[in-house]
């Protein structure tokens, strides 16, 4: 089990590196993570011979999940910034949103031996 908990560790600062989310309790059999969609994740985890499989969608509320940018107008007040304007912007604004994402399933990706997994060195 403490073998198990070190790789679901490892597995998780990789997953986190990339901005996405693990959801599984630390050192679950089979992981269950989130990713946007277009995600690079999971085809990084499937050459490092992860079994990765889609099992639906996921739901998340991230705090700079909208980014608003402002430049200043004639009067030196904030004017959001549109297509066309030119101006530099001078502040950019960041909110907390909703988004949608694929869930995704790593099939006995804690059980495999210390040797063959490859966030470990293997």
């Amino acid at each position: 089990m403490k073998d198990r908990k070190s790789r679901f560790e490892a597995l998780n600062d990789f997953v986190r590196s990339r901005n996405r989310w693990i959801t599984s309790v630390p050192g679950a059999v089979d992981v269950t993570l989130e990713c946007l969609p277009g995600s690079m994740l999971p085809d990084e985890l499937r050459k490092l011979g992860y079994d990765v499989s889609e099992i639906g969608e996921g739901e998340r509320i991230v705090p700079t999940a909208i980014v608003e940018k402002f430049v200043t107008g004639a009067d030196g007040t904030f004017v959001a910034l549109t297509e066309g304007l030119t101006r530099p912007v001078a502040s950019t604004v960041t909110h907390a949103g909703h988004l949608q994402g694929e869930a995704l399933r790593l099939r006995h990706a804690l059980t495999r031996a210390r040797a063959e997994c490859p966030l470990l060195g293997g």
